[in-house]
């Protein structure tokens, strides 16, 4: 299989699913927290210094069915929606193709429910898809296995979010990719 082209920032967004604080705090197994939160955090600090939108997708939750985000996605848009996938959703999938990007990164939680339908739902859609293993948290590490493989097969590409920031950005001598270095140094705190 021929390696896949490298590709441009102008050309991809960050999709993230479900990270909201009740279920980040319970549906993650596979991955601690505070991660997840740090992974999605240097993800989100990075797209903005390289010009990546990044959308947001949540569900109504709880007996008042408040659908907020985790404190790293403070105001960034969002949309809540009554769908499984994110892209079964008119309004996320109009305000998704509305940026007129190519390549989606996705992450969220869970792996098995939240980033599988999006990331199927995406590649129906013709979208490249980039699933961001670190930005993602499963109920065990069988059933997130399984449903990476199925992401996998299905076309996606697995990814991490060093892996995926490190392709999208310019010379690392220009001061934009210092910066999503100096991110990303953030990993090893």
């Amino acid at each position: 299989m021929p390696a896949p082209a490298r590709f441009d920032a102008d050309d991809a967004m960050i999709v993230l699913s479900d990270l909201q604080p009740q279920i980040v705090a319970r549906g993650t197994r596979t991955s601690p927290e505070n991660d997840l939160r740090k992974a999605v955090s240097i993800l989100v600090e990075a797209a903005g210094v390289l010009g990546l939108p990044v959308f947001s997708s949540v569900v109504p939750w709880g007996a008042g069915g408040v659908a907020e985000t985790i404190d790293e996605l403070k105001g960034l848009p969002s949309i809540a929606r009554s769908t499984v996938g994110v892209f079964e959703d008119e309004d996320s999938r109009r305000a998704i193709a509305e940026h007129g990007r190519s390549i989606m990164a996705i992450g969220g939680v869970s792996s098995e429910v939240a980033v599988l339908h999006a990331t199927l739902g995406a590649l129906r859609a013709g979208y490249a898809v980039h699933v961001l293993t670190d930005a993602c948290g499963g109920f065990t590490g069988r059933t997130e296995d399984a449903a990476f493989q199925q992401m996998e097969a299905a076309g996606a590409t697995m990814s991490s979010v060093p892996s995926f920031l490190t392709s999208v950005m310019p010379s690392i001598t220009d001061p934009r990719a210092q910066a999503v270095f100096a991110g990303l140094s953030r990993f090893w705190s």
